[in-house]
């Protein structure tokens, strides 16, 4: 990859501008005085911003294994201090990732701060305003390890907690899932640990394992993982992995009292991953398992047996074999992707729908025949998919931002067809229908939307194309239906 960074929208580029101080006039809550532990607390107004809001999680003894006080978090009593992990969500919605990961903040004694307010599409002065808003909050109003601050995001959040941690506020480490850094052209300002996680399906996977010749030759201490699933939070077993590593990074830089049974404990598990893989003949994963326990353990214990291991698979007959047609896949997903996004424009509704069929056979088919299908094209053809609908989503968009009513209903056919269960393209027809004043038709679709699952109650009463439907009582038992 010839640069650091992926392209990504502007509005994260402005966020560099902006800058966290670690001071302020806050008085820092005694560890008594803090919102009641062990339960989320879904919405705290930010002090510097009443308009500003965030989730919290403070754990509570952190009793269970592997750590237990004072490691988890650092002293006793009214001089504990916290580590902390500050959540993005691509669609701004701090409790979610809060209630799927306070499992592993109780274990491993976190504090978690979600934000309500970040989300895909916001301009760039509000992005900067709610890193800085929440940023100020953690440092002066709680009892946190300034050395142990870390940036957490998914998606559009994962842009944004790299984004801010390369260039607003130092942080320790950031964990980002399911996509890559941000684009930008400035130097480096700061530096930090990464953890990169993404779905073997996720259309962002090439993206992030891209990501690891650039951070190594930037000097980044960094991971890049993958788990069996689509664009989507990482399962909970996964993300346990980021948290052990930068629990492990702590007692390599002396920041936590070095624990040998929790090292010699990890290093087991590792064995047994490994084993298991090579008894599944699954050997590029157990090659890529045995370089991620390097990472981990290194500078902890002697890594040479994890060194060897590696070694030992990458000279496998059938490990050169599997790599050659994973190369081989990955090429032709590259070309794939090209035509699709050349086809968006120049080809008509009839060519999509048989270019959909046709992939959606392949993927009955892997299905069928399971055994005998080789999972590098189950995944390619799941990858091609959420691709398509991840591009149709970004063109719909522009085409409905330009007015350009022709280009739009044509993408947003395609888009239907390419994720028939994706609520976003009932919605957008909605707002079609509504520019023209077919408001019983345009209530239709969205019936249809949120029975797809869409449930953005404040998106939709925010609509200006839906303005004019307020005095239909279809309207009002349309919103019933949403919280």
């Amino acid at each position: 990859m010839r640069n650091f960074f992926k392209p990504v929208a502007a509005y994260l580029l402005l966020i560099l501008s902006a800058s966290c101080s670690s001071g302020g006039s806050g008085v820092k809550l005694s560890d008594s005085a803090l919102p009641k532990p062990g339960i989320i607390h879904e919405k705290i107004v930010c002090s510097s911003d009443q308009n500003r809001s965030y989730a919290l999680f403070v754990p509570g003894t952190a009793t269970a294994p592997p750590l237990t006080p004072p490691q988890a978090g650092r002293g006793t009593g009214s001089n504990r201090l916290y580590p902390v992990i500050i959540v993005f969500d691509p669609h701004g919605d701090g409790v979610l990732p809060l209630k799927k990961y306070q499992v592993l903040a109780e274990k491993y004694g976190f504090m978690l701060v979600g934000s309500n307010d970040s989300k895909n599409g916001l301009p760039a002065e509000d992005i900067k305003g709610i890193v800085t808003a929440l940023m100020l909050d953690v440092r002066t109003i709680y009892p946190v390890d300034t050395n142990r601050i870390f940036l957490l995001g998914f998606s559009g959040g994962a842009r944004v907690a790299a984004m801010a941690a390369l260039y607003q506020t130092p942080v320790k480490g950031v964990i980002g899932c399911g996509a890559g850094f941000g684009s930008a052209e400035q130097p480096i300002r700061f530096k930090f640990d990464y953890f990169g996680i993404a779905g073997t399906g996720d259309f962002n996977m090439d993206e992030m394992m891209q990501l690891d010749e650039p951070l190594t030759r930037a000097g980044f201490r960094h991971v890049i993982t993958t788990f069996p699933g689509i664009h989507a939070w990482p399962p909970v077993e996964t993300m346990e992995d980021a948290f052990c590593w930068i629990t492990l990074n702590s007692m390599k830089d002396g920041v936590l009292k070095k624990d040998d049974q929790f090292i010699s404990g990890v290093s087991s598990l590792f064995d047994h991953r490994i084993n298991e893989l090579k008894n599944n003949n699954q050997l590029i994963t157990a090659a890529d398992v045995c370089r991620e326990a390097i990472s981990f353990m290194d500078g902890l214990m002697p890594t040479d047996k994890f060194k060897a291991e590696q070694t030992s698979i990458e000279n496998q007959p059938a490990y050169q074999s599997q790599l050659a047609y994973r190369q081989k896949i990955q090429k032709q997903e590259g070309e794939e992707k090209q035509e699709l996004m050349q086809a968006l424009q120049s080809r008509d509704l009839a060519w999509w729908k048989k270019k959909i069929a046709n992939y959606e056979l392949r993927m009955t088919n892997d299905k069928l025949k399971r055994s005998r299908v080789n999972a590098e094209d189950t995944l390619r053809n799941r990858r091609l998919m959420a691709f398509l609908s991840l591009f149709c989503y970004m063109n719909a968009n522009a085409a409905l931002a330009q007015q350009d009513q022709n280009a739009a209903l044509k993408i947003i056919a395609i888009y239907e067809m390419a994720d028939s269960a994706n609520p976003e393209p009932n919605y957008m027809r909605a707002v079609l229908l509504a520019r023209r004043s077919e408001n019983e038709a345009a209530i239709a679709q969205l019936k249809i939307s949120i029975s797809k699952g869409f449930e953005d109650k404040k998106r939709l009463t925010g609509q200006p194309e839906f303005t004019p439907l307020n005095s239909s009582p279809a309207w009002f038992d349309l919103l019933k239906t949403l919280k």
